[in-house]
């Protein structure tokens, strides 16, 4: 019988050993996620700010034409 009780620990050890193994690259992939969420956010906020120059710009233009349009 304690042969059986040490093949049944080394067993468990081994499934537990599994399980880290698992969840240490749940983690990994975890962080390369956010890692990949994390530049798509940059980009997207670089990509507003440029809507917004866009944006400033042509408020600008507009105001500009309709005053030489108004002093025509």
């Amino acid at each position: 019988m304690p042969v059986n009780k040490h093949r049944e620990t080394e067993n468990r050890i081994r499934e537990l050993r599994q399980s880290i193994d698992e969840l240490e690259q749940q983690l990994l992939d975890t962080r390369k996620a956010e890692n990949a969420q994390h530049k798509t956010l940059d980009h997207l906020d670089e990509y507003i700010n440029a809507v917004d120059t866009k944006v400033s710009s042509l408020k600008l233009f507009w105001s500009e034409l309709k005053r030489e349009w108004s002093s025509l």
